[in-house]
């Protein structure tokens, strides 16, 4: 094994647990009516910016030495895994923003709350499976999320359409509906995330540079 990799794993998982927390603080901060804590998610998105750029400082370091082929496969898709971090982060920034909006609203009671709760707790047990995965080479943990691809795509959809039908019944609420309508996209998308790591992790498990 080249050395640096296991200090390029570490730096992983690392991004790996701010991102988590990013997104379960930001789904917090909705049920909670808590705006101080969708502020800190949004300080915390540039946090997740410069560990990302750390991953490929690093990465780059160990390329320009030359490593050997199952080595350079690792390298190469951990800064893949990493760019997927730095997205969930950018998609927790998204979520607090829209909390931001809705808090405002401090007198409308938001629809779907506990629904919405389960989808952040979802997306974040598939971040963490997919994570593990990826640092453990286990092609068969990975199989098994990557089946799960569609069941967020449908919930998404779901209460995307709930949502037009409440918009059309209190058109006076569209801002605040299109603005909970984001946050559950953005939750789809942490899973879409979590996904492509996990494929990773299938493409990974053909490298020995993690073993």
């Amino acid at each position: 094994m080249v050395t640096g990799l296991p200090q390029l794993k570490g730096k992983l998982q690392s991004m790996a647990a701010l991102a988590e927390d990013m997104v379960d603080r930001s789904v917090k901060a909705l049920l909670e009516g808590d705006t101080t804590l969708a502020r800190q998610v949004c300080v915390d998105d540039d946090q997740l910016d410069r560990m990302e750029s750390e991953v490929d400082e690093l990465a780059v370091q160990i390329l320009a030495d030359g490593p050997a082929r199952e080595d350079l496969r690792a390298v190469t898709i951990t800064m893949k895994v990493s760019n997927d971090l730095e997205r969930i982060g950018d998609e927790a920034g998204t979520i607090a923003k829209s909390v931001i909006h809705l808090n405002e609203q401090s007198s409308w009671k938001v629809p779907f709350r506990e629904e919405i709760v389960a989808m952040g707790e979802k997306a974040c047990l598939l971040l963490r499976e997919a994570i593990q995965a990826y640092i453990e080479n286990d092609s068969s943990r990975a199989q098994q999320l990557i089946s799960q691809d569609d069941q967020m795509d449908a919930l998404n959809k779901f209460y995307q359409e709930e949502l037009v039908g409440m918009m059309q019944n209190d058109p006076e609420l569209i801002a605040s509906y299109l603005d909970l309508g984001v946050i559950i996209k953005r939750l789809e998308r942490v899973a879409d995330h979590a996904i492509n790591i996990a494929e990773d992790a299938l493409l990974i498990g053909k490298s020995e540079g993690f073993s």
